[in-house]
């Protein structure tokens, strides 16, 4: 319920933020959003979830909308506040300023923390066994098993760095704290894994870098984290995070939230890893058995690599394009999926065996005193192992299943690679091509509270493409579509005279150099966003000599200095163009004289490349639906309000947006994308 309390203490944040922050300005959507906010999540909407859903263009204040608004609730409620960004970017500055700045003017006083998966933080023990004797590294090699090959010196300098800055507090244990982290292959090693640790049974578990941070989270009101994580926590059962019916979550830029939870749904693994596995679980076992003087394991080796050689027969004579072999609607059949069973069962058997040797060996511990080293070696081998043969265990499970017909069938398909030995290796793969169900058991039916929220959340201007991959009922929420702040119409949205369609690839390409070199203005700030990079090379080998200014091409230099060389040539007086892709589109703050026009070469449609998307197709295509209509156009709606978007960033911004695309003008679907745009003045050039 909405009391007086809690209207009084957001009502004096909002009073406090007013007086407090720089440059406030008043913006009845950033009221609006903060009353929606308050009212959904206190259950003011009879019948209703407490999710709601809010479009806040750029300017609205969001983030301070949400502070204001969800901290007294969480509060009061004694619920954690759980604020999830889509990337590091926005992560950091909630972290160091809008936090901060929201402590200052909140009327509640709360701790905060940022929450990181576990992989992030070193692991102590495996810092000392990995170098501990490090005289010859050889010998350390062949004690550890730790190590599948000889450590180089330099992978030792750099460990026995890691482990002399942890011990004299110089370093916190954290990888992104590291100014020269080490290479991937190396911090597995040394990092923190939730199979390999014994959290309170560990020596060094009181001087643990992940528990510590664990700690902090717990103790926190507020917790920072990012999609990846929250997903990751939930799906395998909070090990870092509050339980989710303890949660107000916000999820800002929620229009990446549906494809992060897609990839969460998929697996992976190779035949080669397949075979590697059972190696290292049975010389694991052996090791169990030698120590606690059992009779060895009756090894599934030879059983198991000729189960790999019957099915590397089939999948070797599959036809693949660009090295995949993707399985229609009806799933894996013939000699593949009856190899693949056989596989699965021995695989199942063999991790029985491995489980129940890892009993065995806990059990011994208990009772029998054992070097540390050695246990801790051989710990870490145990769950090393666990945890990649449960995940071939449910990779086989997963690919072997039987489709339902009431449910939308998972998407199977097979990818070939060649090794180092110049022998192909196949991996098989499976993933769920609609997740909505499950986030609406793990998440939606369960938080105490949801808001999610970007400044494009709708497409064709509905947030029914949003419900579809997020499993939201629109009768069961709340939905909100802020106005922007910004004066579109002084905007002039010039959809240019084309010729050329950019189905024709190579007219196109060629106009538009023309177009190009035309209508750049060498004075001013310029952005032109391709969609393809083949497209973005041509042109630019079009137009760059006939340029009067800097060229700054997506590649040639990172997002971060090509954005940094635009500003500081427009701080000179200097014009500047930059050529980039859909990481441009958006992301991209460039305010004032920065940016004067926007220039985009065509509409970005979806076009299903990935197994994922080919068998959505596929499957809505059987439904007799269709995927244009109900995927690619609203995403390229939703695209082209985001390219357009790096424009205006402020009350004071103005300037032209062109986009060389005739089917705006000569295709069904044309006027339902410009009149999804937030208000400019169309210009079709005649």
């Amino acid at each position: 319920m909405l009391t007086e309390a809690l209207k009084a203490e957001i009502r004096a944040s909002f009073e406090a933020a007013k007086t407090q922050l720089p440059g406030y300005n008043n913006r009845s959507s950033q009221n609006r959003m903060m009353a929606e906010i308050a009212k959904t999540l206190t259950g003011e909407y009879p019948n209703s979830n407490p999710i709601l859903c809010v479009e806040a263009p750029t300017g609205t204040g969001k983030t301070m909308a949400y502070l204001i608004a969800t901290l007294p609730i969480a509060k009061a409620n004694d619920k954690k506040l759980v604020i999830a960004s889509a990337n590091v970017a926005l992560q950091e500055q909630l972290l160091f300023k809008d936090i901060v700045e929201a402590q200052k003017y909140s009327t509640v006083s709360f701790d905060y923390a940022l929450a990181k998966g576990r992989s992030r933080y070193v692991c102590v023990r495996n810092l000392i066994n990995l170098t501990e004797d490090t005289t010859d590294t050889q010998s350390l090699f062949e004690d550890s098993l730790l190590w599948d090959a000889p450590p180089s010196k330099n992978q030792m300098d750099q460990l026995n760095e890691m482990t002399e800055d942890y011990t004299s507090n110089r370093w916190n244990g954290e990888i992104d704290d590291l100014e020269t982290p080490p290479e991937s292959s190396l911090w597995q090693k040394a990092a923190c894994n939730r199979f390999t640790c014994t959290a309170k049974n560990c020596e060094f578990y009181n001087d643990c870098a992940f528990f510590k941070a664990r700690k902090k989270v717990a103790q926190a009101d507020v917790i920072i984290a990012n999609h990846d994580l929250v997903l990751a926590d939930i799906f395998s059962g909070n090990s870092i995070l509050p339980d989710v019916e303890d949660c107000i979550f916000v999820f800002d830029e929620a229009h990446h939230f549906a494809p992060k939870a897609l990839s969460h749904f998929s697996q992976s693994t190779s035949l080669d890893f397949i075979k590697t596995s059972t190696r290292q679980a049975q010389s694991a076992m052996d090791q169990i058995c030698k120590i606690t003087q059992q009779d060895s394991i009756d090894s599934r080796i030879e059983t198991i690599d000729t189960l790999l050689s019957e099915l590397n027969a089939p999948l070797s004579e599959l036809d693949y394009s660009d090295d995949i072999h993707l399985f229609g609607l009806a799933g894996v059949d013939g000699e593949i999926i009856n190899s693949t069973k056989n596989l699965a069962s021995s695989l199942s058997a063999a991790y029985a065996d491995f489980s129940e040797k890892k009993d065995d060996w806990q059990a011994f511990c208990k009772i029998n005193h054992q070097d540390q080293a050695t246990v801790d070696n051989l710990n870490n081998i145990i769950g090393q192992n666990e945890q990649n043969l449960s995940s071939i265990v449910s990779l086989l499970g997963a690919f072997t299943q039987s489709s339902n017909q009431d449910k939308p069938p998972p998407s199977h398909w097979i990818e070939k690679s060649l090794m180092a030995n110049k022998k192909t290796n196949y991996h098989l793969n499976s993933a769920k091509i609609d997740v909505s169900n499950h986030l609406d058991a793990l998440i939606w039916s369960k938080a105490a509270g949801v808001v999610l929220t970007s400044a494009t959340l709708t497409a064709l201007g509905s947030f029914g493409r949003l419900n579809q991959q997020l499993g939201l009922q629109e009768k069961d929420n709340q939905y909100l579509r802020l106005a922007s702040p910004f004066d579109h119409k002084s905007v002039d949205f010039i959809v240019a005279k084309m010729k050329s369609n950019p189905t024709q690839a190579f007219e196109h390409t060629q106009e538009l150099g023309k177009e190009l070199k035309k209508r750049i203005d060498h004075t001013q700030g310029t952005l032109v966003i391709f969609a393809s990079n083949k497209q973005m090379q041509l042109v630019a080998d079009l137009v760059e000599q006939s340029l009067d200014c800097s060229l700054l091409i997506q590649g040639e230099y990172s997002k971060k200095r090509i954005l940094e060389k635009h500003i500081e040539l427009r701080k000179k007086g200097k014009g500047s163009v930059i050529f980039g892709l859909d990481s441009f589109a958006e992301g991209v703050d460039l305010k004032g004289d920065n940016l004067n026009h926007v220039m985009i070469a065509k509409l970005r449609f979806s076009v299903p490349t990935s197994p994922i998307e080919k068998t959505t197709q596929s499957y809505l295509e059987s439904l007799n639906r269709n995927p244009f209509m109900e995927i690619a156009l609203p995403d390229a709606s939703l695209r082209l309000i985001q390219a357009c978007g790096r424009l205006i960033r402020t009350e004071a911004d103005t300037g032209t947006i062109t986009i060389f695309d005739n089917r705006l003008t000569t295709k069904f679907y044309g006027k339902q994308l410009l009149s999804a745009l937030p208000g400019y003045n169309i210009v079709i050039e005649k």
